[in-house]
């Protein structure tokens, strides 16, 4: 009699934990990264008893989640390519905007605008008015010059601040990481069931996925471990390293900027591992602001000093627009009482292309003084436009990209790469997301609650509860037969 009771109540306590299971999903059937959760029922160990065999009922070995190791990690990639792609175009968009030349009010504009005044200069040599539509107009083009590469920078020193936040966010995330492998570890050490902490766990590591590409795996101790690809671990077990960000000075940046913020480990602020991160918002943020920005920054700088240089070499070989004496040799002389008489500069430009845009201004003696802006050829020359017309002409010289391109040509194609490389990030982006939605379905589909099989184990556990409890019911029964026969 003792043993069907017990059969009847490991049977009674299978069903009230096959219950409490089947609940507990029902109950998470909304909660994010939620693993549904199984009761691994076994049989008892049978004794043998009177030369037979006789089984003792069952037992629950263990609850587990229902986990696909390998989807997780596919899954984990696909959120870091997603976040890559859509942080990628998300920043180059910032960038495009920058260049905006669909309406009037872009460089090339402007700067087309400046060959044509020298143009209508030229057939009006001796037009004050034109000459000072020529300064306006050139002061427009070193202003927006500047306003493109003051924005490239702000960008650049955005996408610092961002790196800096980004950073912070994973010192959080790594450090509940470590929280859970402590509290998982003390769990199964002494045999209770951590599947809602390993989910816990999952998630988090996926929001880790959104910063850079994560590699995980358990070591011979069976310590978790969460390291970033291309860089080092993060967590090892219970404890973490904690990443940092700093502004450091040009010469230790990688971009090229004075201030711009570096990433390393705390404990080893001597090593820069800020281009080492593999996809994730980290790898394209130091992508756009090392690669991207900083090409166009030096793109620009580039364009800025050939065209000013250009302009210059024409307009210092002629003669300012005013009266000026003449020596004996018939050359004009170098200076009157209002200054140079000729080798003016139009701009004022640095000797090196590297940062060339800060430097570039109108010439102090052009800003002055509408008379040092220079038409003729020669001294003393009304009606000479020679200079003005060969500036104008340098629309559609060939003098950018070794001679290769025109302003125009080049300045075009540095805009139409930033669109290509937004175009394509935009595509980028939107695959990923795809592959990112048909594993998650794929893990839905492995991992996820149906609330119909919920309900359809709810009922055939009910149903062996109530069987169990019948067979204890009838033991009872049985005993209290036997104790009224010995009455």
């Amino acid at each position: 009699m003792v043993d069907i009771l017990g059969i009847g109540n490991s049977g009674l306590n299978a069903a009230k934990k096959s219950l409490e299971t089947t609940g507990h999903n029902i109950s998470n059937v909304n909660t994010k990264g939620y693993s549904r959760q199984r009761v691994n029922q076994v049989t008892n160990n049978p004794i043998s008893k009177s030369g037979l065999i006789q089984g003792t009922g069952t037992r629950v070995r263990s609850i587990e989640r229902t986990h696909d190791p390998f989807v997780e990690k596919r899954l984990q990639k696909a959120i870091s390519s997603e976040a890559y792609s859509q942080y990628r175009h998300e920043e180059l968009s910032q960038v495009e905007n920058i260049f905006n030349e669909i309406d009037t009010g872009g460089l090339n504009n402007i700067i087309n605008k400046f060959y044509n005044a020298f143009r209508e200069l030229s057939s009006q040599p001796d037009n004050e008015t034109m000459r000072s539509v020529v300064r306006d107009t050139a002061g427009l083009v070193v202003k927006d010059f500047s306003r493109i590469r003051d924005e490239l920078d702000t960008l650049s020193r955005s996408i610092d601040q961002k790196l800096n936040g980004e950073i912070k966010d994973i010192n959080a995330i790594a450090e509940n990481i470590t929280e859970l492998n402590i509290r998982i570890a003390n769990l199964e050490a002494g045999g209770d069931e951590t599947g809602d902490l390993r989910d816990q766990r999952d998630v988090a590591i996926r929001d880790l996925s959104k910063s850079f590409k994560v590699h995980t795996y358990s070591d011979n101790h069976n310590n978790f471990i969460v390291s970033a690809v291309g860089v080092g671990t993060i967590v090892a077990g219970g404890q973490y390293q904690e990443l940092a960000a700093s502004a450091t000075s040009r010469k230790d940046s990688t971009s090229g900027m004075d201030g711009s913020f570096e990433i390393f480990f705390k404990s080893r602020p001597s090593q820069k591992i800020t281009p080492k991160f593999k996809s994730g918002r980290l790898s394209t943020l130091v992508r756009v602001r090392n690669a991207d920005i900083q090409s166009l920054q030096k793109e620009m700088d580039r364009v800025a000093f050939d065209f000013a240089k250009s302009v210059n070499a024409i307009h210092k070989r002629g003669h300012v627009g005013r009266k000026v004496e003449v020596g004996p040799d018939g050359k004009a002389v170098a200076y009157d009482k209002k200054g140079a008489t000729t080798g003016i500069n139009f701009f004022e430009i640095s000797d090196q292309p590297e940062g060339a845009i800060y430097s570039l201004a109108l010439s102090k003696e052009v800003e002055e003084d509408i008379s040092n802006i220079v038409t003729a050829l020669s001294p003393n020359s009304p009606g000479d436009n020679r200079i003005s017309l060969a500036i104008s002409k340098l629309q559609h010289e060939k003098f950018m990209a070794d001679g290769t391109a025109t302003i125009e040509e080049q300045f075009l194609k540095t805009v139409g790469n930033v669109g290509v490389e937004v175009g394509k990030a935009k595509l980028d982006a939107e695959q990923m997301e795809g592959i990112r939605v048909q594993v998650e379905t794929v893990k839905e589909r492995i991992s996820g609650v149906s609330l119909d099989e919920e309900t359809s184990n709810m009922v055939r556990f009910q149903h062996a509860y109530d069987a169990a409890a019948k067979v204890m019911q009838t033991a009872s029964e049985m005993f209290d037969t036997v104790l009224n026969i010995k009455r």
